[in-house]
């Protein structure tokens, strides 16, 4: 059922529901809509079309009504039929999907149920032999051998005799000749075939009787006769030989008689001794009877004269005789009755006149050429028997070829070259030269002739002007050749362009007449072209100064050129892709066999050679039509797996059955240094079946406009017959198209060219349309620059568009508007197309490839994003036992690894954190990843603080900090640093300062360097009284024990001590210089020595 007519079904429908329920409404309002159960089978497809599915709903709402739709899987979307009885009837082999809605109150509930139809159906194929009881029979009997399906009936629809539909498949008292036998199946489909029976009978060929080359009598000569088999069957021997002879003078006939029990199958020879008489022509027949009585004659005129054939033979300058005898008796002798005054025949054969015996005989040979004109010889034998023939001899002259150029980088000289065919210049000299010629007249240019190639001569330098060049040739011949160097032209380049093995592209030589190119510049060119121009390309100039340059995008190029001479040429080329011609040949079915011509026109390659291949699914591979022999993809195809075609040559009578394929293949220039390297294109492949296929049926309503027209595509040997045999009978003859059917099942017979019949039964309401465009989704890019166009493969879109149709039947193009959509114009390139707005739609139509009745269009949207601008990686710190919060850029969608949506998240964990930004486009995304590495820090640890001290200025401060933090160091807390070294420092008091850079705390400890005073003056003014280790309080354990210069103690002090006040004992120690020792409480001594000033 088309679209128009269900969306009319359901509206009906639903008005006669409503008012129904209107009319019900007060029994059914508290009615409500259960669940219910559905329960689908299938019938198989035994005959083409006849499956059928079966569908019941139980447990139904009281008063509800079930509506059916039928999909055909995998398209789950698009329904194929609706119906609210419980069958869906002739439906072919394949895989369904019924639903069934349940409809009450304006409430709905669907279930749904998958099922398959198998396909069990059997093609019928078959053999045909014959026999007969004995060899001389003259009616056959043909048997059909069924090798698959189910056979009801079998006939014979043509030859030398006919039989009406029977149930035997034996025809007997059958005539030789050529049979059509047609054989209806179960289905009342019908498979014809040609069978030629040759009975068991001879059918010979005799030739005509041959004399040998050579006699070896003069009254008798043994003549033969090939005897052959016409009908390519074995000869049934024994077979009578009567040779008959007819004497010149009218004598009684002369007989010879043979018997031939047995010979070789196809052929033999008969070889017959028969007399001569003198030099007298007489006639000879043989007659052959074999043992049904059959006779083959032949009758030849003998004539035993000796023949001769006279030939001229090219010689080095000029011919000579060459004579072929046969049927003679040697020796014979020559006499020539006419030749030239000039020739005597012992100076070109010595052995003339003879005796000679041999059939091959020269006068001259390719040094000793014969004079011009007219000879006639006569040949008597060793019998008297005699011949003459005649023959002219004419030396026809040769023509010089001279040709001069004027090319190169000095435009005052040019070029001439001057061939002699098949002759050596044994001199040349200039006799005629322009007065710019700076040589003596005559000049000798012998030197030139050009080595390994003597009939050439190639001047070069010589002055504009005229010329005339004298030669003379090994023969003798002499030339005065009149020959002028023009003057110089600037000549145009020689650009050719051929499209490349990869689509869309071509390939470019550039050569140039003046003189070799050294630089190339591309100018200007094509969008599609990757680089900036101008672009210098001269490194793809090879060594013969020409251009090669491949894989160019189609479009037109401008070229600036610079050749060795400094010639500057500017020109404009355009680069043409390869266009494919799916369709480049003919295919003529016939009945058993086929025949395939190419036809390509294609003028824009070249090399083209076109291979014919057979697909053999069990390697699945292509390969040998004939011997099966595979062949590996990409190679150049050859004739061991392959049959090499050529244009417009017609194979004739293939009788082969199965898929095939022509594979094109042509040269490129794009690879100038293997002149070996082809590229390949297939030829849409074909199908041969020996039955006639009906490949599909469809309705005409591909544009969902209400029409119910349906198309047959049949399969096989044309003209077709279309009929409708029921509920109608319609006849319509070779057209396909049955128009206005009402809707319906129909029983459709479709009978090709040689009687094949194929039968189907269809429901109109079931078809599809012959082409259905499926809307696919929007293609979409995501720009990394920003750009608002970019370049969309349009053909990555075809398997939503097709769904489930076969890919090889249709043709999907792509247009920028309707109009052309529908108009079928002006389509875009569907795998390289920039966009030309943002968004921008593009309309997709559907053609059937050979059935080119309607089409279909749908339409999708091409969008270029941009991606988010972000960076990819950040990194963050938090410190232990807080709280971070994550954050990215806004205005976007967002994803995060921990499964927020949220621009921002806050963590308490350090670690790794990403999150896809989204650039939204309704359904697409432009998707950019940020990570976020997130380090957890702390407060550090003081472990330690090592002071280097007991100097006045160059002590320093270690600090040993731990955590998991990173840290830097200070003494002021201010300013901080990244060793934790600290040197140079002055005794005294310091507060260490070590702080996390990321903000999460400072630990201080304090610490002192210690020294001592060099001197004191315990004199009571209160300065320098005692001496003591200045920070010595920092050191609580630090203990100090001072001696006389003698070594003799004098006083322990400890590090909290008021000092020494320079007594012992409470007497006053005199000025000296005393020693210490300092212990600390690590362990460490150090040891010095001070002054006591009075």
């Amino acid at each position: 059922m088309s679209g128009l007519k269900r969306s009319l079904f359901h509206n009906l429908f639903g008005l006669n529901l409503l008012l129904a329920l209107c009319f019900l409404q007060p029994y059914i309002s508290k009615a409500s809509v259960f669940d219910f159960n559905l329960t689908v089978t299938s019938s198989d497809e035994t005959c083409l079309g006849n499956g059928a599915i079966q569908m019941s709903a139980s447990n139904t709402t009281p008063g509800s009504t079930i509506f059916y739709d039928l999909y055909l899987l995998p398209d789950s979307t698009n329904s194929i039929a609706q119906t609210t009885s419980n069958e869906f009837s002739s439906l072919q082999a394949g895989n369904y999907r019924v639903v069934a809605t349940e409809v009450i109150n304006g409430n709905e509930t669907t279930q749904f149920q998958d099922v398959t139809i198998n396909n069990l159906s059997e093609q019928l194929d078959y053999t045909i032999s014959h026999s007969t009881v004995s060899d001389c029979d003259s009616t056959g009997v043909l048997t059909v051998n069924i090798s698959s399906g189910n056979p009801v009936t079998y006939e014979i629809v043509s030859g030398p005799v006919t039989a009406g539909p029977q149930a035997n498949n034996v025809f007997t008292n059958l005539p030789s000749g050529t049979y059509v036998i047609r054989v209806y199946d179960n289905c009342n489909d019908a498979v014809t075939k040609t069978y030629t029976m040759v009975l068991e009978t001879n059918n010979l060929g005799v030739s005509e009787s041959a004399l040998p080359n050579i006699y070896d009598s003069c009254d008798s000569v043994t003549i033969s006769n090939s005897v052959t088999t016409n009908n390519g069957n074995d000869i049934i021997y024994p077979l009578d030989v009567t040779y008959t002879i007819f004497p010149p003078d009218g004598s009684p006939d002369i007989t010879f008689n043979q018997a031939i029990s047995s010979d070789a199958p196809l052929s033999f020879v008969l070889n017959q001794t028969i007399p001569l008489f003198g030099n007298d022509i007489f006639n000879v027949s043989v007659s052959i009877m074999d043992q049904c009585g059959n006779v083959f004659e032949s009758e030849t005129e003998i004539d035993p004269n000796p023949k001769v054939v006279l030939n001229d033979v090219d010689g080095l300058c000029g011919k000579y005789l060459q004579a072929i005898f046969s049927g003679y008796f040697p020796p014979y002798t020559i006499n020539f009755i006419d030749a030239p005054t000039d020739f005597i025949p012992a100076d070109y054969n010595a052995d003339y006149p003879g005796p000679f015996s041999e059939s091959l005989n020269y006068f001259g040979d390719d040094e000793n050429p014969v004079p011009e004109g007219l000879y006639m010889i006569e040949i008597v034998d060793s019998c008297g028997r005699t011949v003459t023939k005649s023959i002219e001899i004419v030396n026809e002259p040769v023509e010089p070829v001279f040709t001069s150029i004027n090319t190169g980088c000095d435009t005052t000289v040019g070029q001439i070259t001057i061939s002699i065919p098949d002759r050596t210049i044994v001199l040349a000299q200039i006799t005629a030269a322009p007065v710019t010629f700076q040589e003596t007249l005559p000049f000798d240019i012998t030197d030139f002739v050009i080595e390994n190639n003597e009939d050439t001569l190639s001047v070069t330098n010589l002055p504009v002007g005229d010329y005339i060049v004298y030669i003379l040739d090994d023969c003798g011949y002499e030339y005065d050749i009149e020959i002028s160097v023009p003057e110089f032209i600037l000549q145009d380049l020689f650009p050719i362009s051929r499209p490349d093995c990869n689509a869309e592209t071509g390939s470019l030589s550039l050569f140039s007449p003046n003189g070799k190119l050294e630089t190339v510049v591309i100018t200007s060119g094509p969008s599609s072209y990757s680089e900036s121009f101008p672009v210098d390309v001269s490194n793809s100039i090879n060594s013969n100064g020409g251009l090669y340059l491949f894989e160019l995008p189609e479009g037109n190029y401008a070229l600036s050129t610079t050749d060795i001479c400094g010639n500057q040429i500017s020109l404009d080329v355009l680069i043409s892709a390869y266009q494919p011609t799916p369709f480049a040949y003919n295919l003529t079915r016939n009945c058993g066999s086929f025949n395939i011509e190419v036809f390509d026109n294609d003028p824009t390659v070249t090399g083209q050679t076109y291979w014919f291949q057979k697909y053999y699914p069990s390697s699945n591979s292509w390969g040998h039509p004939n011997t099966g022999v595979l062949y590996s993809e990409g190679n150049l195809p050859n004739t061991n797996n392959a049959i090499q075609l050529f244009n417009e040559t017609p194979i004739l009578n293939i009788f082969l059955t199965g898929d095939f394929r022509i594979i094109k293949a042509f040269q490129s220039f794009n690879d100038s240094s293997n002149p070996n390297s082809y590229c390949l294109d297939s030829f849409e492949p074909f199908t041969i079946s020996e039955n006639l296929i009906i490949s599909g049926i469809y309705n005409l309503d591909c544009e969902n406009t209400g029409i119910n027209d349906i198309v047959i595509d049949a399969v096989g040997v044309q003209p077709f017959n279309f009929s409708i045999v029921s509920p109608i009978s319609l006849d319509n003859g070779d057209n396909n198209i049955f128009s206005d059917l009402a809707d319906g099942i129909y029983e459709i017979k479709v009978e090709d060219a040689c009687g094949n019949i194929e039968n189907i039964t269809l429901n109109t309401e079931n078809l599809l349309p012959l082409a259905r465009a499926y809307q696919p989704e929007d293609l979409f890019v995501c720009s990394e620059n920003g750009s608002s166009s970019s370049v969309f493969d349009l053909s990555s879109q075809n398997s939503q568009i097709l769904g489930s149709q076969n890919p090889n039947d249709y043709l999907i193009t792509f247009y920028t508007s309707q109009a052309n959509a529908n108009a079928g114009i002006n389509s875009v390139n569907p795998t390289a197309y920039t966009n030309t707005s943002n968004p921008q739609t593009i309309y997709a139509r559907i053609d059937h490839k050979t059935i080119a009745l309607c089409y279909s269009t749908t339409s999708f949207l091409l969008r270029v994003g941009t991606y988010p601008n972000v960076s990819d990686s950040i990194e963050a710190f938090m410190c232990e036992g807080e709280t971070a919060t994550l954050t990215a850029p806004s205005g976007y969608l967002y994803e995060w690894s921990t499964g927020e949506t949220t621009q921002s998240i806050a963590i308490d964990t350090g670690g790794s954190y990403s999150v896809t930004i989204k650039n939204s486009y309704g359904n697409f995304n432009c998707d950019a990843v940020q990570t976020f590495t997130v380090t957890s820090s702390s407060s550090a640890t003081i472990n330690d603080v090592a002071v280097t001290d007991w100097t006045s200025n160059d002590n320093s401060i270690t600090v040993s900090a731990s955590g998991p933090g990173n840290y830097v160091y200070s003494l002021d807390g201010v300013h901080y640093q990244e060793e934790p070294v600290f040197t140079n420092l002055t005794p005294g008091e310091y507060t260490v300062y070590v702080m996390d850079v990321y903000g999460c705390g400072i630990v201080t400890e304090t610490v002192a360097i210690l020294n001592y005073p060099k001197f004191f003056t315990p004199n009571g003014d209160n300065f320098n009284d005692t001496w003591h280790i200045n920070n010595a309080g920092y050191e609580p354990e630090l203990e100090v024990t001072i001696f006389d210069r003698y070594g003799k103690f004098i006083k322990n002090l400890h590090a909290n001590d008021y000092g020494w006040d320079g007594t012992y004992n409470g007497y006053n120690l005199p000025t000296s210089d005393y020693w210490f020792v300092a212990t600390r409480a690590d362990g460490r001594v150090y040891k010095g020595h001070f002054t006591l000033k009075r």
